[in-house]
Parts: C-alpha cells; structure tokens; sequence
C-alpha cells in the first residue's frame, strides 16, 4: 500500500504527460486526479492503521559496496503518516480545483 502511495501520481503524471495525444485531455484529467486521490485515500487508511512503531519497506537497491548499502525505501513513522495525510490531500484537493 505505502508503495502505491508513492507511485501512483507519478504513474498518472507519466501517462498523462506522454500518453495525452492518444487518450484524449479529458481522459488524462481523469486519471491524474483520480490516481492522487487514491493516493490520498490509502495515506488516510495508512494514518488511521499505522500504530507507533517504525516500519520500513524495501523498494530498490542503490549501491552496494562492502558494508555500504544505500538502497531506496520507506520509512514509516507517526511523523511520516501525518505528513501523507497532510500533503496529499492538499495537493489533491488543489489538483481539483485547478
């Protein structure tokens, strides 16, 4: 679910930027604002489920050499969970409106 939250304005942002020609203006209007309110549903479900203890979840490797490891993840904390809450429903509420 956290991963979901990440990606799916990026994916929209991605079809819409490059896919536009082929579905139509409205049809990428659609699918942005409905994958950031996603997004913004499973960050309220994540605030409302997530307890007080740290999470994180693996997304990539980045770099790893002898006991350097720099890999891509997500850290999950109370702090982490308002701040979802907070930005992406500001920031699709002012995608809807504009």
């Amino acid at each position: 679910m956290e991963t979901v939250i990440l990606f799916s304005p990026l994916i929209g942002a991605i079809i819409a930027g490059f896919g536009w020609r082929y579905i139509g203006e409205l049809a990428a209007q659609y699918i942005t604002t409905g994958l950031l309110f996603l997004a913004c549903l499973l960050s309220w479900i994540v605030f409302f489920s997530h307890g007080p203890d740290v999470e994180k979840f693996h997304i990539l490797n980045f770099i790893q050499s002898g006991t350097l490891d720099t890999s891509w993840s997500i850290r999950l904390d109370r702090l982490t969970s308002i701040m979802l809450v907070v930005v992406t429903t500001v920031s699709a509420l002012v995608h809807l409106y504009s």
